[in-house]
């Protein structure tokens, strides 16, 4: 009797490492399936490959989806500004889109019965996995032990040390996943709402008490809303060859300086209070400096259409409706906004800080209103004084009429 297969979306941590083995002794040919969207470092990539191989997959596949992550998910996230509650940068959430779409791909490539993932019940990247696979290849069943089986990490950790299998102490207490957006860092201290992660949680930035003394100054070109370079006040270019590169090179730089780390708390896509650790210095270096050219070339008005939308279309990413046509009209829009969002960006990142300098742009509406004869704080060559005493008794006329309706008896 043929057996039945089964692509298993693999990371090499616990969930799935379990998974793997339980597919394997439940009679299924377990194909695993890497999706890089930056979460692999040098040598990793091979590290996850022998992982599947001891744990007994017959055959492994490595996506770099990076590039189109970059392109389809993190430039419209940083054209739309969008942190979630104001904080957060959706650092795995708009991951899974893509992840979940190479999954599909390897599956339908090998001509797997089903696949599966090891996302528990608890959170939401079952809902995304899901969402995903169940609008590109209906076809195929989805399994998911962690959730449908309701396993615990200590549960997980005896069934594979039970068999042989070594399950490393620091992936045991936390679930960490990392991408080019960030890294999400879950434990018993994110359960709670006191606690605060130890230091051994963190993957790669730096208490900001052992950050250097001397901070770091950026200068970071946009175009079109997108980041094109980014140079070190000394002259020094961060790495652009790939689109992703510059990020990649901020996540490190950032890092180093101590910027990045938060705690984020807000509702799921079920309704239910959560909480985790993330560290994301390249988005957040590049969402502030994009901000901070925005103010500077666009209208009031577009900015404040701008953060609604901009908001309401990351929370959409990030809760899964993917597919709903509203979600290009969403890109759309963001890219209209941006036609101006041109120029530079001077930024500063010392002891956890991200301190913006100064910018400027060939759209600069401050340079064009000096160029006009207006100097905020100084007058204008646009209008006499008599105008402005005119403008601003105009202007009070009806704060006057609403004071007068709400005091009747006055």
């Amino acid at each position: 009797m043929t057996k039945r297969k089964i692509v298993l979306a693999f990371s090499g941590g616990l969930d799935t490492s379990y998974a793997l083995v339980a597919f394997r002794e439940a009679g299924w040919e377990v194909v695993t399936a890497n999706i890089d969207t930056g979460g692999l470092h040098s040598g990793e990539g091979e590290a996850v490959k022998a992982r599947a191989e001891e744990l007994g997959a017959v055959e492994h596949h490595i996506v770099d989806a990076r590039a189109e992550l970059y392109d389809r998910v993190i430039t419209y996230a940083i054209k739309a500004n969008y942190l979630r509650n104001g904080a957060y940068p959706s650092c795995v959430g708009a991951e899974r889109l893509i992840q979940a779409e190479k999954v599909v791909e390897v599956a339908l490539q090998v001509g797997a019965d089903a696949v599966a993932h090891g996302s528990t019940g608890a959170g939401a990247d079952h809902v995304r996995y899901d969402a995903v696979i169940r609008a590109l290849a209906p076809q195929l069943e989805i399994v998911t032990p962690i959730r449908d089986e309701r396993l615990t990490r200590e549960g997980e950790t005896e069934f594979l040390r039970s068999r042989g299998y070594g399950v490393s102490e620091k992936v045991k207490l936390y679930s960490i996943n990392e991408g080019l957006i960030g890294t999400s860092i879950g434990g018993e201290e994110t359960y709670g709402s006191w606690e605060y992660l130890p230091e051994s949680a963190w993957t790669y930035t730096k208490p900001i008490d052992e950050a250097p003394d001397k901070g770091v100054e950026l200068h970071l070109t946009f175009e079109k809303g997108e980041v094109v370079s980014a140079v070190t006040a000394d002259g020094e270019p961060l790495p652009s060859e790939n689109n992703y590169d510059i990020l990649s090179a901020l996540n490190v730089l950032g890092g180093e300086h101590g910027v990045g780390r938060g705690i984020h708390m807000g509702s799921t896509m079920v309704g239910n209070l959560a909480r985790v650790g993330f560290e994301a210095p390249g988005m957040l270096i590049l969402i502030a400096a994009h901000r901070e050219l925005e103010k500077l070339v666009l209208s009031n008005r577009q900015q404040a259409t701008k953060a609604t939308l901009g908001n309401t279309y990351g929370d959409l990413l990030h809760e899964a409706v993917y597919f709903d046509p509203i979600m290009d009209d969403f890109r759309a829009f963001l890219d209209s906004s941006q036609t101006r969002v041109t120029g530079t960006v001077r930024v500063r990142l010392h002891k956890g800080n991200i301190v913006l300098l100064g910018s400027k742009s060939p759209y600069s509406l401050l340079d064009a209103a000096t160029r006009s004869g207006v100097v905020y704080g100084h007058g204008s060559s646009l209008w006499t004084g008599e105008q402005a005493r005119a403008y601003a008794h105009m202007y009070s006329v009806p704060g006057a009429i609403q004071r007068a309706a709400a005091n009747p008896a006055e």
